[in-house]
């Protein structure tokens, strides 16, 4: 009913009930749990407790009636929407790295954002619920008015304006080939016309235009993450994206909302391939550079990277330097500066934080290797943020 993680734990932590839509990321998970099973047996049924932790995620948490020993919490959820600047101080306050940023960074897009009244709304809801042992429903009498007649999908394919239909599939195939090569210019314009598109399925499902648009929302979000599977990108990177947009997508409850998130997610797929994609690469060197990028904020010397792909370093650093053009130690200071510019950009991390997060353990080497890629120390490139643009 809440949409919102729940979950029912014995007081010795082992969980009896769990109904789980988000898959919290392994480093975040609720490390004050036996303190909140603590605090909550001393409360009455009709009280409740929030908790939030260190990276913004919160909880409530409630005592049911019978038995006594069982604690019910549910979420997470977000109490405010946080920025860029916000997530990136919440890494550095529990000493993330990079290699987190990504599925912290979605697991806060997927969380609903909860009022003060909601969340009241919500204890409420799970006190009442629980101060009574569960009755289940058993259905008496069912009346029916007889078989409903079911649309044919055929016959409305059949019925539409053959060039309308073709210039669909056109348009579709001309933004997919676009994410797979990371042509956002390409995607920016034909974004304009997947709109219409959308508009001529909103009837595929008589008398329910946003089930309809959903429905073909899934469908698109599965045509872009093939595409940017063809456009050299990790499993893993699509993955992630592709579980945040279906819950979106869900979520949403508007037929202009889930326009606007269409229009967001060609583009987020679009910049994923244009930042991690690997087409070009020789089988050796794609698993080479995707170990690189799926571990950048920790520490990485060839020998690891050798072994983790199963090749001999000196064969494997060869290669490397003829196909990429930078040695294997060149290629991940190189990446990880690009991503040290986007963080400095922001004036609340201090210098030392946004190297520790880069995947950099001493400050004055991430200074040296800052310099020497971009020509200026991190402090004066944090001095004058607008004339340094940020390359990929």
């Amino acid at each position: 009913m809440t949409q919102i993680d729940i979950v029912i734990i014995q007081k010795n932590g082992i969980p009896i009930t769990r109904i789980q839509e988000n898959t919290l990321p392994v480093f975040q998970r609720l490390k004050e749990l036996d303190t909140i099973l603590n605090r909550v047996q001393h409360l009455a049924t009709n009280e409740y407790l929030t908790y939030t932790d260190s990276a913004r995620l919160s909880y409530l948490a409630a005592r049911p009636n019978q038995p006594e020993d069982e604690t019910v919490i549910l979420g997470p959820f977000l109490t405010t929407t946080l920025t860029v600047d916000e997530i990136a101080a919440i890494m550095a306050e529990n000493s993330y790295t990079i290699s987190e940023r990504r599925q912290l960074t979605q697991l806060y897009q997927s969380l609903p954002v909860l009022a003060e009244a909601k969340i009241n709304d919500l204890a409420t809801l799970m006190t009442n619920l629980f101060a009574h042992p569960l009755n289940g429903a058993s259905e008496k009498v069912k009346l029916s008015n007889g078989p409903q007649p079911i649309a044919s999908s055929l016959a409305t394919v059949n019925s539409d304006h053959r060039q309308q239909i073709e210039a669909n599939y056109a348009n579709e195939d001309e933004i997919t080939n676009a994410i797979a090569s990371g042509d956002q210019a390409t995607v920016q314009h034909l974004n304009i016309t997947m709109t219409k598109i959308f508009y001529s399925f909103v009837n595929r499902i008589p008398g329910k235009p946003l089930r309809s648009s959903k429905n073909i929302c899934f469908v698109f979000n599965t045509i872009c993450r093939i595409a940017a599977h063809k456009g050299g990108v990790h499993p893993v990177y699509l993955n992630d994206i592709s579980e945040k947009y279906a819950l979106l997508i869900e979520r949403q409850n508007t037929l202009q909302g889930l326009h606007v998130l269409v229009h967001s997610m060609t583009e987020e797929y679009c910049q994923l391939v244009q930042s991690v994609s690997t087409a070009g690469y020789s089988p050796m060197i794609k698993r080479a550079v995707d170990y690189i990028l799926l571990n950048l904020g920790h520490s990485m010397t060839l020998n690891q990277v050798s072994k983790s792909i199963g090749t001999n370093r000196s064969y494997l650093s060869r290669k490397f330097k003829q196909e990429t053009g930078l040695t294997i130690t060149d290629y991940i200071n190189h990446r990880r500066i690009v991503l040290a510019k986007q963080y400095l950009s922001s004036q609340q991390l201090p210098i030392t934080d946004v190297a520790f997060m880069t995947g950099f353990n001493d400050l004055n080497y991430f200074i040296r290797v800052f310099k020497k890629l971009t020509g200026q120390t991190p402090l004066q490139f944090r001095q004058k943020p607008t004339s340094s643009a940020i390359k990929k």
